[in-house]
């Protein structure tokens, strides 16, 4: 550690002072936070948990410091860590073919065999990522979930491209519980919950319901009204991508091991300290994908703060907001949970605080406007629409010579959602712009570019293909 802590360091109380004022500030009904820190020198572990405002803003019911919140993608970090402890066994290895696996599985509709296990845990396998079909409760949903992978299209070829990829991590999922013998759920349980003694990491509603439980909440937008989501998460079938519940003792406990070596607190093995190394180095320079960072590793995102190395995840489920960073040099993990309002900002704003007192550093800054929208400057050949499995961009310029993006989304294909048209505004980079369509939603990073041989747009970290006119007209 870098800095000299104050005396008050770690005292809930002041910090709930902070979390209350940040959450008033940006309209969170209730943020869960914490900050786990060992000293380099002396091996003293300290660390906090603050809590501030409501689990459900209709009931009222206040947070706690104990209170369970979705981490949401920061599950991918728990799927990757199971597939190295997979790897010391000698199960799979990182160049392990997906087919060589699952021999009678296609991932695309082009599938040649050639999408590795490294190409899951780094968003390079070109698959559509974000398939989101509910194939119901059973314990058979990942499986079911996987064998409709065949009907979406490819993105690139694998290698050939990043994309974020939610159901790359459903594939891990499933290759976990055919190597185990058993549900993703309860390998989450055996390889990771029983070897850190986590009583609050889960992944099912009704282990949750008996647990004070951060409701997420969401607005109409254009509203400043926010309301407890009418779903309170994500269905099963997608669990090895986002689906845990945790407490922030929990998560910190689970980051306090990639401190360790990869060991927990009564020295238990959760990793090698090689697996560990490997998860954090960088796997992948992201380019024109860098709205997160600039580099990804095996499951981690690899960032640095002025000089001070971060290994993170976020998280986003219906209403809520996760942050798990781990600053290996700086012994420091840091876990945020917001349950609504306008969450990015907070988030922001409570991680760099963290980030100030335990770090001795300061985070990144965000996308911006670098001039009005009549400034933008874009060839003609980027118009047009763009899409995956779920979202569609149609890109026009206007009679004024501005540039708008229409967008829908739809978790069924067969059924397009409502567009929302957002005006764009230049950036400092050619090819890139931001827009948002109201001031209480974060800047998006729009980015043209070309992946594997084609047209593509980077809304933010997902890599969205042209379509041709006939694409774009069904």
């Amino acid at each position: 550690m870098t800095n000299a802590l104050s005396q008050n360091a770690f005292d809930p109380v002041r910090w709930e002072r902070f979390l209350a004022e940040s959450a008033r500030r940006h309209q969170v009904p209730g943020i869960v936070a914490g900050v786990l820190s060992i000293d380099p020198d002396s091996g003293v572990e300290q660390r906090f948990v603050a809590s501030t405002g409501v689990t459900n803003n209709v009931t009222g019911v206040e947070t706690s410091r104990d209170a369970l919140c979705q981490i949401g993608s920061v599950t991918k970090v728990v799927t990757s860590t199971m597939i190295m402890q997979l790897r010391e066994e000698g199960k799979l290895d990182l160049d392990t073919r997906i087919a060589d696996l699952l021999p009678d599985t296609k991932l695309s509709t082009t599938d040649d065999g050639s999408i590795t296990v490294q190409h899951l845990l780094t968003h390079t396998s070109g698959i559509n990522g974000d398939v989101f079909t509910d194939t119901g409760r059973g314990d058979d949903c990942i499986e079911k979930y996987v064998a409709l992978l065949k009907d979406a299209e490819p993105l690139f070829s694998p290698g050939n491209g990043w994309s974020y990829c939610n159901s790359g991590f459903v594939v891990l999922g499933r290759i976990i519980e055919l190597l185990d013998g058993r549900s993703w759920d309860a390998s989450v349980q055996a390889r990771i919950s029983a070897r850190l003694d986590l009583t609050h990491f889960l992944t099912l509603p009704e282990q949750i319901m008996s647990h004070r439980y951060q409701h997420g909440h969401t607005r109409e937008l254009g509203s400043k009204v926010w309301s407890p989501a009418p779903v309170t998460g994500l269905m099963r079938s997608v669990g090895p991508a986002g689906i845990i519940t945790s407490s922030v003792d929990d998560m910190l406990d689970f980051g306090r091991s990639f401190l360790r070596e990869g060991r927990g607190s009564a020295g238990t093995a959760l990793l090698s300290p090689e697996s560990v190394r490997l998860m954090s180095e960088p796997q992948v320079d992201l380019g024109d994908a860098d709205a997160l960072s600039p580099q990804w590793g095996l499951g981690w995102i690899l960032d640095d703060w002025n000089g001070h190395r971060v290994v993170w995840h976020g998280g986003t489920t219906i209403g809520n907001k996760a942050w798990f960073q781990v600053l290996p040099d700086d012994g420091v993990v840091i876990v945020v949970f917001c349950n609504g309002g306008v969450a990015n900002a907070a988030g922001a704003e409570i991680v760099g605080a963290f980030a100030r007192e335990f770090a001795g550093t300061t985070t990144g800054a965000s996308v911006a406007p670098a001039g009005p929208a009549r400034d933008v400057v874009i060839q003609d050949e980027w118009l047009g629409t763009y899409g995956d499995f779920i979202t569609t961009f149609e890109i026009v310029k206007t009679e004024q010579g501005t540039l708008q993006a229409k967008l829908s989304q739809s978790l069924d294909p067969e059924k397009p959602g409502q567009a929302i048209t957002v005006d764009l505004f230049p950036t400092d980079k050619p090819n890139r712009f931001t827009g948002r369509p109201d001031t209480l939603t974060t800047w998006a990073q729009l980015t043209f570019t070309e992946v594997d041989g084609h047209p593509c747009l980077y809304s933010d970290i997902r890599c969205l293909r042209k379509r041709d006119s006939t694409e774009a007209a069904a």
